[in-house]
């Protein structure tokens, strides 16, 4: 209950600030990433996301910036047993970061941007692999099924990205405070996007 309020809270700080600036801009953005758990032997697995963006200018070089992505996240690592296991999470993600704005010349701006995030999981898929057997036994990959609580994660998020006009390059690095089955996931992206 305490996690539907807070995204409640957040859903309507952006859009009770939203109507108060001239300035706001819509946009949207894409890219790639790579993410892994804080579990022992977790590997970097390839990922992605998509999504829309809305800039909120409160004062000065000071911004909000509320994002509505869709993430497509996988998780690897082996337990100390020889067993491997893959998790992969298909997420509605809300991330409200507060951005400074730096300019570096007439066309180009640097923003530093940070705060916090919440992500719902859809769906995903697991497997385990078990080579204690021989050849290894392959359990089959099937789709995840948790409490409606699990499906939700939050945490941090920090990056930097460029803007030359209505053009948009980031660099974002995120990491989970709840600590799912397998450790806290963290991630790093890199990612374009356009401002109308």
């Amino acid at each position: 209950m305490k996690i539907k309020q807070i995204l409640l809270c957040m859903l309507l700080a952006c859009f009770i600030v939203s109507p108060a600036f001239a300035q706001n801009r819509w946009g949207i953005v894409g890219g790639g990433l790579f993410s892994k758990s804080t579990a022992k032997d977790a590997r970097f697995s390839l990922g992605g996301y998509a999504g829309g963006t809305y800039d909120i200018k409160i004062k000065d070089s000071w911004y909000i910036q509320p994002q509505l992505l869709f993430v497509y996240e996988e998780f690897r690592t082996k337990s100390h047993l020889g067993t491997d296991f893959f998790f992969s999470k298909s997420s509605l993600e809300l991330p409200v970061l507060a951005s400074y704005n730096i300019a570096l010349s007439n066309k180009w701006n640097l923003r530093i941007n940070a705060g916090p995030y919440l992500s719902y999981a859809m769906f995903g898929r697991d497997k385990s692999i078990d080579y204690s057997y021989g050849d290894g036994m392959h359990s089959s990959l099937g789709w995840w099924h948790q409490d409606f609580s699990d499906h939700f994660t939050y945490g941090g998020k920090v990056g930097i990205s460029f803007e030359s006009e209505h053009f948009i390059y980031t660099i974002d690095g995120k990491c989970s405070l709840r600590k799912k089955p397998f450790g806290r996931g963290i991630s790093l992206s890199a990612g374009v996007g356009y401002k109308f």
